[in-house]
């Protein structure tokens, strides 16, 4: 597993078929496996302590998934 969150490295990995898994896909695995208690507070200290930007609409449509466990 290689960790990397830029375009570049997407776009070779598309050209390879690997799979890729954006920090948001990591958050909400992680609150599946238990790992996390809560996607609101790891996204919004994302926001607020790591100057990460999220979609407003990705924001909540994550929170909905969260409601459906």
């Amino acid at each position: 597993m290689l960790l990397l969150d830029e375009t570049e490295a997407r776009r070779v990995a598309g050209l390879y078929s690997l799979p890729v898994t954006g920090i948001i896909g990591l958050l909400i695995q992680a609150k599946r496996e238990r790992q996390v208690s809560s996607l609101a507070e790891e996204m919004d200290r994302l926001r607020q302590q790591g100057n990460f930007w999220i979609q407003d609409a990705l924001y909540w449509r994550v929170l909905e998934t969260e409601k459906d466990e």
